[in-house]
């Protein structure tokens, strides 16, 4: 089949080799069986720092229009982000009229979707719409006219829900149905993420200390996922031998004596931080459905997260500890625990490996693949 992927500015490129990856990942997936375009336009009249870095193996083909964007602004009734919608129509018209031939748009992120029902609807083309956190739904919402917003969504072919909590709330807002909705939660490539025999020479590979407790966060440094908790928990306890390894970017200032690494890395290097690590803590206040919980798993470490619906969802008490994603002292005390108990650590390690299964992105890719078919 030939597959029209709808990512917008979510997918990786040279210059922000840190975007969208985990979308980047399922559409490799696809590509191993199928022709696959991908619709990823740039933003014009911004400066970007050219860093000409690999963000992987690149299966499908990429499409980069520049398209004209003034966020998302209300400016005396008028939402500046019509402009950018407008922009993106037009792009997507042009990118489609140059392939021979699509049989469904797969578009990750309903904006997206209404975007192409929008732009291809001319066409006649089945458009699927993957859908993320559930509080995004509301919020494309407020983009539209009540009117066109309903007429626009009903015309999609079927929705992708990556979590229960996703799917219920399309199925109540009459958004969606049983019949043309599917619950795929992200996987995780369970080859890559791994865990490894010897930690301590992929430590000295990625210069991480031998003799210290490496503590892994992955996310955005900003409130919402946590990371400055996570570090006044490690303040709180303060455990020379405890290390804080933070890979992401934000706006929080995160300063510590307790943080043995700070930054972001190419793509290809997460594995092996988590291969490395003891413990992923991800005090996270709403998620739709974590990948980095499900790579942590894969690579069978202990995790330390939210007890939120979204994460109960993922994870179980055989290797994990949930608690209230603001309290500093519970965050403390299920660290300290873990690594102040090898042989549970051990036990939670191989039972994060082996429930992993469950959340394998090769299978996901698959039973996605397998709906949409169905509904062709």
């Amino acid at each position: 089949m030939n597959i029209l992927v709808i990512a917008s500015n979510n997918y990786p490129s040279t210059s922000e080799p840190q975007k969208g990856t985990f979308v980047y990942k399922l559409i490799q997936e696809f590509a191993k069986k199928h022709q696959v375009y991908v619709f990823a336009p740039e933003k014009r009249f911004v400066t970007q720092n050219k860093q000409d870095l690999i963000y992987g193996d690149e299966a499908a083909v990429v499409f980069r229009p520049k398209f004209i964007t003034l966020s998302n602004k209300n400016i005396l009734g008028f939402n500046t982000y019509n402009v950018g919608q407008k922009s993106l129509v037009s792009s997507l018209k042009k990118v489609y009229q140059t392939i021979e031939k699509v049989d469904f748009v797969y578009a990750h992120f309903l904006s997206n979707a209404l975007i192409a029902q929008e732009a291809l609807e001319e066409y006649n083309v089945p458009i699927f719409a993957a859908v993320g956190e559930y509080k995004n739904i509301d919020i494309v919402k407020a983009y539209y006219k009540e009117k066109n917003y309903y007429e626009l969504i009903h015309k999609l072919r079927g929705f992708i829900a990556v979590s229960p909590q996703v799917e219920k709330k399309l199925l109540g807002l009459n958004v969606a149905n049983q019949e043309n909705c599917i619950m795929a939660p992200n996987g995780a490539n369970r080859i890559r993420f791994k865990p490894v025999t010897n930690k301590n020479e992929l430590r000295k590979k990625l210069n991480l200390p031998i003799d210290k407790k490496i503590i892994l966060f992955v996310g955005r440094f900003q409130h919402d996922k946590g990371p400055k908790r996570v570090l006044e928990a490690l303040e709180l306890l303060n455990i020379k031998e405890f290390k804080l390894v933070l890979l992401g970017v934000g706006s929080q200032d995160l300063e510590s004596s307790f943080i043995h690494f700070k930054g972001k890395v190419k793509n290809e290097y997460v594995a092996e931080y988590m291969a490395a690590a003891d413990v992923f803590v991800l005090p996270t206040l709403h998620e739709g459905s974590s990948n980095v919980i499900v790579e942590a798993m894969a690579s069978g470490l202990p995790i330390i997260s939210s007890d939120i619906p979204e994460i109960k969802v993922q994870c179980t008490d055989e290797f994990s500890i949930l608690v209230d994603p603001m309290s500093i002292e519970s965050l403390a005390q299920a660290i300290d625990f873990i690594l102040s108990n090898p042989s549970k650590k051990n036990k939670m390690s191989l039972a994060a490996r082996s429930h992993s299964k469950l959340f394998d992105i090769e299978n996901r890719a698959q039973n996605i693949l397998n709906f949409i078919e169905k509904k062709l």
